[in-house]
């Protein structure tokens, strides 16, 4: 096989695999619901926490509608927290990126990560964060979302 040959079929291989890889940022964009979420928090001790939130259950057990969350083409994201009677009681926002499989989203100067495993029209998020407020982005937060 020849030089020549071997860079055109490594070329069209590269080309090939370029147009079948979705591309996360566009599959972040839109507004996205949650559907569940589970979060390991860690004390410091040898005694671990779980939060769960399973399918089915997130107005029972927070008492909130699943939180919307709106990514643009531009960079921003803005979440909208509304109690059960859908008033408004929370928003926040910032700005996101992702790299590779990572979501990266940026509020008031603090970057959290995401590990981002797209599932047809949903999609697993996975991230350390302090859930538990102790100043150590130790607990492990695993939340599913639906993409509309």
């Amino acid at each position: 096989m020849t030089t020549y040959f071997k860079l055109l079929l490594v070329t069209f291989l590269l080309a090939l695999t370029a147009c079948t890889s979705p591309n996360n940022k566009n599959l972040i964009i839109g507004e996205w619901t949650n559907e569940s979420m589970k979060v390991f928090i860690d004390h410091g001790t040898s005694e671990e926490q779980v939060f769960d939130v399973p399918k089915g259950k997130w107005e029972e057990i927070l008492l909130i509608q699943p939180i919307l969350t709106t990514y643009t083409a531009e960079g921003v994201y803005s979440s909208v927290y509304k109690d059960l009677e859908g008033e408004v009681i929370n928003t926040s926002n910032g700005f996101w990126d992702v790299k590779g499989d990572s979501l990266y989203l940026t509020e008031n100067g603090v970057e959290t990560a995401y590990h981002f495993n797209w599932m047809q029209g949903r999609a697993e998020f996975k991230g350390y964060l302090d859930w538990d407020s102790d100043g150590v982005a130790d607990d492990l937060y695993t939340g599913v979302q639906i993409k509309h």
